[in-house]
C-alpha cells in the first residue's frame, strides 16, 4: 500500500494528464458516432416539418375549391340520394314506424311521379291514419328524421267530437329516389 501512494505521488501528474487524454478520446469518439447521426437526423426532420405543412394546406385549399364549386355540391346532393334504399324498404320503415307509435296504417295510395329532364324520382304516399294526436305527431317527427330522404307534403287531422281522444288523420309523404 505504502508503495502504490509512493507511485501515485511520484507519477501523479502523468497519470492525470494519460487519463484527461483518454477522456478527451472517448468523448470526440461518441460525439462522432452517437451525436452528429442525431444532428443530421434533426436536422432533416425539422426541415420535413417546415416544409410539409405548407404543401398540405395547399392541397387542401385545392381540395376545398373543387368541394366549394356549385358542380361538386350538386354531384354530392344528388349523390346521397343514390345512397338510399329501395322504396320498399323505406315503406317497410315507414309501416315499422308507425307501429311504434301505436299507429296502424291500413291501406295507402302510391303514385310515381317523374319529370323527364329531372335526376330525381317522386314517389307519393297518402297514408290515412286513426290515434291519437300525440301518437301522430309523434310518427310523423320519427319518420322525418329516420329516413331522410322522405318529405312531409300535406297533413289533415279532424276529430269527430270535442271530447274525444281518438284523431282521423291523412298524411302525405314523398320519398325522392335518384333515377
Amino acid at each position: 500500500m505504502k508503495r502504490l501512494l509512493w507511485l501515485l505521488r511520484w507519477r501523479t501528474s502523468r497519470v492525470v494528464l494519460c487519463a484527461g487524454l483518454a477522456l478527451l478520446v472517448a468523448a470526440q469518439a461518441f460525439t462522432w458516432t452517437a451525436v452528429k447521426p442525431l444532428e443530421k437526423r434533426l436536422e432533416a426532420l425539422e426541415r420535413a416539418r417546415s416544409v410539409e405543412p405548407k404543401a398540405q394546406l395547399a392541397r387542401m385549399d385545392d381540395e376545398l375549391a373543387r368541394q366549394s364549386s356549385p358542380r361538386h355540391q350538386l354531384a354530392s346532393f344528388y349523390g346521397y340520394f343514390a345512397r338510399t334504399d329501395n322504396v320498399t324498404e323505406q315503406l317497410s320503415k315507414l309501416y315499422d314506424i308507425a307501429k311504434a307509435n301505436g299507429l296502424e296504417m291500413q291501406r295507402a295510395e302510391y303514385r310515381m311521379s317523374s319529370v323527364a329532364n329531372r335526376k330525381l324520382k317522386r314517389y307519393q304516399v297518402v297514408i290515412p291514419i286513426q290515434g291519437s294526436y300525440r301518437s301522430m305527431r309523434a310518427f310523423i317527427a320519427s319518420a322525418l328524421r329516420e329516413l331522410p330522404t322522405m318529405s312531409l307534403d300535406h297533413v289533415q287531422f279532424q276529430r269527430k267530437a270535442v271530447g274525444e281522444n281518438t284523431v282521423d288523420g291523412q298524411v302525405s309523404f314523398s320519398f325522392h329516389l335518384a333515377r
